[in-house]
């Protein structure tokens, strides 16, 4: 059977993302932490063997890349999204100058954000880009690819078949967070996804929710010796009880890597013949952030234990 990998990596901190201005195809240049973060990713895949790497050409990604420490392709399909005269504002000024745009993203309308691209563009870019990826690849080959947090949503919003929903399921990339899916002939299989394990405490950004929201900490154990079907009902028991126990907090879990699989698979709302999550590895960590509205699973199947 065929099987290919590919690694998606979110690049490194930039000025922008530092000062909280949106950025889309600007040239923003790595922040002080973002090259403390390539620095720390350059530890963790160095000397990996792949058979295609290549980045988006923007200065921010191109930069990332280098931790790479061979040879990389430069490929503006895999820029940002175009977010036109929104570039290098922060949020409330995007709000009072454009209400009329702002409008039409609460109504999922389709538009040129900023006079820029729309969606459909960004969704059309991307999926050619992935497409001739997986056209040059051998069999069993794999690949890695340093581009941006919009691309990456995009790929993986295509591939479960949720880009009519909003927020998608999977979201929120972190900086050099990276995100591995198997592509076999019957499915896709998502590895693990904003696995950001690479670096220490002060260089991450883990996410604080609101006070409508909870994040749930899940750790895959070994399979308790119970009735599976009793330890099944417990575990998305606690699942349940933690959005009234742990409002705008953390709550910690524990279940087997089928269990952790089967929850992801149906916050995701995949379908598992199509899109597949791998069981998680014991001892492997994935959060899932939850609110009256919606789930979303932050990173999926990483290392419990950060450097």
């Amino acid at each position: 059977m065929t099987v290919l990998e590919l690694s998606l990596v979110r690049h490194a901190q930039s000025v922008s993302n530092a000062e909280g201005v949106w950025q889309g195809q600007g040239d923003s240049p790595l922040s002080d932490v973002g090259r403390g973060q390539v620095e720390n990713l350059r530890r963790t895949i160095q000397g990996a063997r792949y058979d295609l790497a290549i980045s988006s050409d923007l200065r921010r990604a191109a930069d990332t890349s280098k931790a790479l420490g061979s040879p990389v392709e430069h490929d503006p399909a895999w820029r940002e999204i175009d977010v036109g005269a929104w570039e290098g504002l922060t949020m409330a000024e995007v709000v009072e100058r454009f209400p009329e745009q702002i409008d039409a993203l609460r109504a999922r309308r389709t538009f040129e954000i900023g006079g820029g691209e729309t969606w459909l563009e960004v969704f059309a870019r991307a999926d050619e880009a992935l497409g001739r990826v997986r056209a040059r690849l051998p069999e069993g080959g794999r690949a890695i690819v340093f581009t941006h947090g919009g691309i990456i949503a995009a790929i993986l919003s295509g591939l479960l078949g949720v880009r009519d929903r909003f927020p998608w399921p999977l979201g929120r990339m972190r900086n050099t967070g990276r995100t591995t899916l198997r592509f076999t002939e019957e499915a896709v299989e998502l590895v693990a996804h904003n696995d950001d394990s690479h670096l220490p405490a002060e260089l991450r950004q883990p996410y604080e929710p609101r006070p409508d929201q909870v994040l749930v900490r899940m750790t895959s154990i070994q399979s308790v010796r119970v009735d599976a079907d009793t330890a099944s009902a417990d575990f998305n028991s606690a699942i349940k009880s933690a959005r009234k126990t742990g409002a705008g907090g953390v709550v910690s879990v524990s279940g087997t890597s089928r269990q952790i699989a089967d929850v992801a698979q149906a916050s995701a709302a995949a379908s598992s013949r199509e899109f597949r999550f791998v069981a998680p590895p014991q001892g492997h960590s994935s959060e899932l952030l939850l609110s009256k509205e919606h789930r979303m699973l932050l990173d999926y199947a990483r290392p419990a234990f950060q450097i």
